[in-house]
């Protein structure tokens, strides 16, 4: 990811941010502030600012992330609904890593379906 990308995630999402993701692809970005974004929100559905649960990511062999998330309050305050959005949110990202291109984050693999389109992508990317 570009520093740009980090700072905002590190601004963004501080509860969230987990130093191992610097190394996530620039291309699946968008994949890890979704699933900020939505841990953000099941907060927000009952009212509250603070996280209610916390992101742990494990890099995989294969260069991709796993992301698990812990409840931090009791299970007591969850709704199903939360419990749901939480699951969805976490598999979403899971899974949709090995469908992202890692350069220009099109859907398809995780290597551009359009070649011509990325082809000059990581150099302009990483040179931010």
């Amino acid at each position: 990811m570009s520093p740009e990308q980090i700072d905002f995630l590190k601004d963004e999402y501080p509860h969230f941010w987990d130093e191992k993701l610097t190394s996530l692809p620039a291309g699946h970005w968008n994949l890890i502030a979704r699933l900020c974004h939505q841990c953000a929100l099941i907060a927000v559905d009952h009212g509250d600012t603070q996280p209610w649960v916390t992101l742990h990511f494990e890099r995989l062999p294969d260069g991709l992330f796993r992301a698990y998330a812990a409840p931090l309050v009791d299970f007591e305050r969850w709704t199903d609904g939360s419990a749901l959005a939480l699951i969805i949110a976490v598999q979403f990202f899971n899974d949709r890593q090995h469908s992202t291109c890692e350069v220009c984050g099109l859907p398809g693999d995780r290597h551009c379906i359009s070649p011509d389109f990325c082809a000059d992508k990581p150099e302009k990317w990483n040179a931010q």
